[in-house]
């Protein structure tokens, strides 16, 4: 029975969802047998801005030595037997039907053919946000895709013989599109307002999907390299994807990818219209879950692919747990 270590790393990471993602697809794969030879540890957010830090917990955090990593005020309680009750619960509900998708979710196969496909002795599984995605440059990793090519590297995996990596944002994106409507490989036009490590990932994977590129400035533009159209010869865009906040444009865009993640602190009807398929306006909740589903295929669990969730069963588990535990919250303030 092997052992897996599982945390989050960047700066600010209170507020990040993807324990919870990583709860609910562990366990749903192994209600379906899949991975019964792993048992997860308490589950970490590590605050730091340099990767060296975070690479320091997956090192050495299971030694006898055990620094005292800072305790975080997350809206999750990350303590894995209540983090589990939770899942599990929520696992049995069905599909919000406001999430399923214009086209089926793809069903594709793992990137790379050289990744173990059993456990053994102790994995350590990681996601990497910002601003850390572009400082791993070390040649101890093994890159299963080009995310340190394009210093785009959000996902990380010890075997217990070495250490590999991948960029999964953009696949995770191009998916979210496909979802909601857009025809990528038709030349679907996306347009990006900043350059940083998420917007090269998605660039990539937009263009090697057949899209069309277009840089709207930010304040890091995105690479020449990634860019394929120009501004001037645009006059809608398929998908707009804001990362900095500060477009004020006059393309028209047909849909709208917003990376932060709305408040949900309405009805709940009025919460799952937010989130719906139907809304122009694409949370950022919709690219956490695409690009978390894509670090299982890609690196953590490609020998899985098959039985993995899909984008509207994830959202849809997602969005049921984070009510639950405003619900909680709410509870224990009344008491």
């Amino acid at each position: 029975m092997g052992e897996l270590r599982y945390a989050v790393g960047g700066s600010p990471i209170s507020h990040s969802l993807s324990p919870l993602l990583f709860s609910l697809v562990f366990h749903h794969l192994k209600k379906n047998e899949q991975i019964p030879n792993l048992t997860p540890r308490p589950l970490r957010l590590i605050e730091s801005v340099h990767v060296d830090e975070v690479l320091g917990w997956g090192y050495i955090e299971h030694d006898q030595h055990n620094p005292d990593w800072a305790h975080l005020n997350s809206r999750l309680d990350l303590h894995t037997t209540q983090l589990t009750r939770l899942v599990e619960e929520v696992l049995t509900r069905g599909i919000h039907p406001s999430f399923e998708g214009f086209e089926p979710s793809r069903r594709r196969t793992p990137v790379s053919n050289y990744l173990p496909s059993q456990y053994y002795g102790e994995e350590v599984w990681m996601n990497l946000t910002s601003p850390l995605k572009h400082q791993l440059q070390s040649m101890a990793f093994t890159a299963v895709d080009k995310g340190m090519d394009i210093l785009s590297v959000n996902t990380l995996r010890w075997t217990g013989n070495g250490w590999y990596c991948a960029t999964t944002d953009g696949a995770g994106v191009v998916d979210v599109a496909i979802h909601h409507g857009i025809n990528v490989a038709s030349g679907a036009v996306l347009g990006l307002n900043g350059g940083g490590g998420s917007a090269r990932s998605i660039a990539d994977a937009w263009l090697e999907s057949g899209g069309h590129v277009v840089s709207l400035g930010g304040r890091r533009k995105i690479d020449a390299s990634l860019v394929s159209k120009q501004l001037a010869d645009v006059e809608q865009l398929d998908l707009l994807v804001d990362f900095d906040g500060t477009y004020d444009g006059t393309l028209n865009a047909k849909r709208t990818l917003i990376p932060d993640y709305l408040l949900l602190n309405r009805s709940r009807e009025e919460q799952e219209l937010a989130l719906s398929v139907e809304n122009t306006t694409i949370d950022g909740r919709w690219m956490l879950v695409g690009q978390h589903l894509e670090s299982w295929r890609r690196l953590w669990a490609p020998q899985c692919a098959e039985h993995l969730p899909t984008l509207e069963q994830l959202m849809s588990w997602l969005f049921n747990c984070e009510l639950e535990l405003a619900i909680s919250r709410s509870k224990s303030m009344e008491e």
